[in-house]
């Protein structure tokens, strides 16, 4: 290549290079691009103040039923498990011996009467006899003696037939109580005994139920003054269950348990859909107040970190500045923050790993897309549920 015009090539490619090399030292790094996120807000709004404890299901009633006379057991009419009524007939115990110890004292009792009605009889004929001064008044008083102790004769009768009915009636042994009952412990064909130790079956009335808890002492003033001004709200919900039950606060323990420092407490459910079993553990609430203006941010937003909990708030120009708060109880998937936000923040509910204060963001929508308009009216953002939109 002749000399001029390879100096004249490399005139050409100095004069490409010096441009975009001035222009990278001027501005440095590439600046980093925008985090995607997901924005949710503030709110400020009364919430209930919350009690949490773990209670133990009870059957409102129990029922262990027995035999009141001893005797074979003829039929038994339910099935393990069955709900019974009050009034269902559930045993029948051979009840022959009694029946005929019920004709033998209505029998004792007809010949009493019959010596009754001819003592009468007598009682008249003397009276007469002594008007008339054919017998002595001592003869007429014998007879009326006579007549007062068969009178008293067809008294202790009609007791003893009244005792035989009753006795004979507990051959028939029927539900006290709506329940549901429990596993059999004898069938047909077995010898009962009277008051054995061993119940026959276990009656359960599960509609109600009761749930027992306790809470600390600390509380106790708060309960009992919410108690005072009606009965308190309380949820519940057992283990694997999809649902809440809601119930009230019917018991207050009379003392506290030194042992333990806690109160016993006692809420009633209607648990029509039988969703309480006695036995179960179940999670229980119990409501005592509310909170007014409390301020609440959605669950996701807050972050455990070395100073504590923190959040994510979006500033107008859609950078992040990372603040320390301190939270409170949970309602609804949101978290009463009882310092650091004032309501109204927007903060970052997903995407809080790619961040770091000063950071800039861009607001997404929760299925990944990108959302438009300014920060204010972000349709990324995630409102409370009751929040003023």
């Amino acid at each position: 290549m002749p000399p001029r015009l390879f100096i004249l090539c490399a005139l050409f490619l100095l004069l490409i290079t010096l441009p975009a090399s001035a222009q990278e030292k001027s501005t440095g790094k590439p600046a980093p691009k925008a985090a995607p996120v997901v924005a949710g807000e503030t709110v400020r709004r009364s919430v209930p103040v919350l009690l949490a404890a773990i209670g133990t299901v009870e059957a409102s009633e129990v029922v262990e039923i027995k035999a009141r006379i001893s005797g074979l057991l003829q039929k038994v009419h339910f099935v393990e498990g069955q709900d019974v009524h009050r009034g269902d007939l559930l045993f029948s115990i051979d009840s022959r011996d009694l029946e005929a110890k019920l004709r033998s004292a209505r029998a004792d009792l007809d010949r009493s009467r019959a010596k009754l009605a001819k003592a009468e009889e007598d009682k008249r004929r003397f009276d007469r006899l002594l008007d008339k001064g054919i017998i002595s008044r001592d003869q007429q008083e014998t007879t009326a003696t006579a007549l007062s102790a068969l009178q008293a004769e067809i008294r202790a009768g009609e007791a003893s037939v009244e005792a035989a009915k009753v006795e004979l009636s507990h051959a028939e042994i029927r539900s006290p109580i709506n329940g549901r009952a429990g596993a059999l412990q004898l069938h047909a064909g077995n010898m009962v005994k009277a008051n054995a130790d061993t119940a026959m079956v276990v009656l359960y009335c599960v509609e109600p139920v009761n749930v027992r808890f306790s809470l600390p002492e600390m509380h106790l003033a708060t309960i009992m003054k919410g108690q005072n001004a009606g009965p308190l709200k309380v949820q519940t919900k057992p283990a694997g269950a999809d649902e809440t039950v809601p119930g009230v606060l019917y018991f207050i323990d009379s003392s506290v348990d030194a042992g333990t420092g806690t109160i016993a407490l006692k809420a009633r459910f209607a648990n029509a859909k039988r969703l309480l079993w006695p036995g179960q553990f179940a999670d229980v609430t119990l409501e005592v107040g509310a909170l007014q203006d409390a301020v609440l941010v959605p669950a996701q937003a807050v972050t455990p970190g070395a100073e504590g909990e923190f959040v994510y708030i979006i500033r107008p120009d859609n950078t992040v500045e990372y603040r320390v708060v301190k939270t409170g109880q949970r309602h609804d998937g949101h978290v009463v923050v009882t310092s650091g936000l004032d309501g109204g923040e927007r903060v970052v509910l997903e995407g809080h790993l790619r961040l770091a204060p000063g950071a800039a963001v861009a607001i997404r929508s929760g299925d990944g897309q990108a959302t438009a308009g300014t920060p204010a009216d972000s349709k990324g953002t995630a409102a409370m549920p009751g929040a003023k939109q």
